[in-house]
């Protein structure tokens, strides 16, 4: 618990300063020194409404005079103040018999205490006349006393995806007897350790006080109170409310097809959370190619497109900040079938564009058709597929890819490439295509050449 600082004797010494309103009066056979002390008078009771603060004891409330004069400390002896509560109980005279000390510029301090007692002291007082002698300052100086508030918030219990949070605690003051009782009907305020505010509760009969929130992670934050007449503010220290992410069961098929999109779905909360899809392979957890933020809504899809038949692990990471149980994931295991493919064929040439000699650089053009055997058994093109030129010399022990282009909507090709190879080597070249679509088989054309490069 953490109540408003209350004492009045720290504020008062640290040389708070009011101007005392009022008139100087003196007896006529008194004779008044030039270096009077009540020269010009300050009242360190300041500033202007003072709130001090009260729990099971009664206070000192110090009561200073300042004066920018010499020799205060042998020549102000007597001086006393008189005070009383706003409603005129309590008429106290108080000594100011002790020395304040000297501050700068150069003044001197006399001062005196006032006990406030602890059963009806607390309410607004005021200083009414300073006194030395025969010689009298009125004043009109007032300063307040408050009960202390005792506030306590409860450590929140984690929630976790959209369920709010429950904040509560119990409000308290203190009594005439030094005791807490419950503080109903006060509006308290729930804050974030940024001072930003995050909701408020009204305290019931007993004190308590109860709010919700939606918290998207893990939240710090404190309750405070403010004063009223009678009681002071308070805050607590800071609790922090814990946060889980919730994830659903994915919804996926099971089943999936070479070349074909699958699809999994699903929802997590709360907040924007980042969603990444994953593939088990060769030992580990590898990215599948497919990762992005939960709409609004909570919700994802991610995709993958598999180009081999088997069976596969996937599985979709949920992670975000301040989440206790982040990352998280569910998995499933997915069959991946070859769809029947229907044969392709490439028709075409390899060959010396302005015809032979062929030599190290020498342009070669590759063209022709890619086409398919459509179901009723006729053939039709192929449109929007690579088809790759790949050249091989008799030692290589791979085809290497020289060339490629992309077919138009008749499924013809077309391209221009440079002889690689230095003189004396021979190579013979053919065209292939790698298919993408789930029912069209790829194909490899019959080879081209062979060519010799001629110095």
């Amino acid at each position: 618990m953490r109540s408003r600082p209350g004492s009045l004797t720290a504020v008062l010494l640290a040389g708070l300063l009011l101007t005392a309103s009022g008139a100087l009066t003196a007896s006529a056979a008194d004779p008044v020194p030039d270096d009077w002390c009540l020269g010009t008078v300050y009242l360190g009771v300041g500033p202007g409404i003072f709130h001090n603060v009260m729990s099971n004891a009664p206070i000192q409330a110090p009561i200073n005079v300042r004066s920018f004069t010499d020799g205060l400390e042998q020549t102000c002896s007597g001086m006393t103040a008189s005070v009383q509560k706003a409603d005129g109980s309590h008429r106290t005279v108080v000594p100011l018999d002790q020395d304040g000390g000297t501050t700068m510029p150069p003044t001197w301090t006399k001062l005196g205490y006032l006990t406030v007692p602890l059963s009806d002291g607390a309410g607004d007082w005021v200083i009414t006349k300073i006194t030395w002698g025969t010689k009298v300052m009125a004043t009109d100086v007032h300063f307040r006393v408050l009960r202390a508030s005792h506030l306590t918030v409860d450590q929140p219990v984690r929630t976790s995806g959209t369920a709010r949070t429950t904040i509560t605690g119990v409000l308290q003051q203190y009594t005439g007897t030094g005791a807490l009782a419950p503080s109903p009907n006060r509006t308290v305020s729930l804050v974030h350790q940024s001072g930003s505010p995050i909701a408020t509760a009204t305290s019931d009969a007993g004190g308590r006080y109860r709010a919700t929130a939606a918290f998207t992670q893990n939240t710090t934050l404190r309750a405070t109170v403010t004063e009223t007449a009678t009681v002071s503010s308070a805050s607590t220290d800071f609790v922090t409310a814990h946060k889980l992410l919730a994830m659903s069961y994915l919804t996926a098929a099971t089943t999936a097809y070479v070349n074909t999109l699958w699809k999994v779905s699903g929802t997590a909360y709360p907040g924007k959370l980042m969603t990444s899809l994953e593939i088990f392979r060769d030992g580990a957890w590898h990215a599948a190619g497919s990762a992005n933020y939960t709409a609004a809504n909570g919700s994802y899809a991610r995709y993958w497109k598999p180009n081999a038949a088997g069976t596969f692990r996937l599985r979709v990471v949920v992670s975000g900040p301040g989440l206790d149980n982040s990352p998280w994931s569910r998995d499933v295991a997915v069959t991946v079938r070859q769809l029947p493919q229907q044969p392709t064929y490439l028709s075409g040439l390899v060959a010396p564009t302005a015809g032979p000699p062929v030599k190290f650089g020498t342009k070669m053009s590759s063209f022709g058709f890619l086409k398919i055997r459509r179901s009723d058994g006729s053939r039709g093109p192929v449109a929007n597929a690579l088809v790759e030129v790949l050249a091989k010399r008799p030692g290589d022990a791979t085809w290497r890819k020289v060339s490629g282009s992309a077919t138009t909507s008749t499924g013809y090709f077309y391209n221009n490439w440079s002889v690689p190879f230095a003189a004396g080597e021979t190579f013979t070249a053919v065209l292939r295509y790698t298919t993408t679509l789930p029912r069209a088989a790829s194909s490899t054309s019959g080879t081209f050449g062979p060519f010799t490069v001629q110095p």
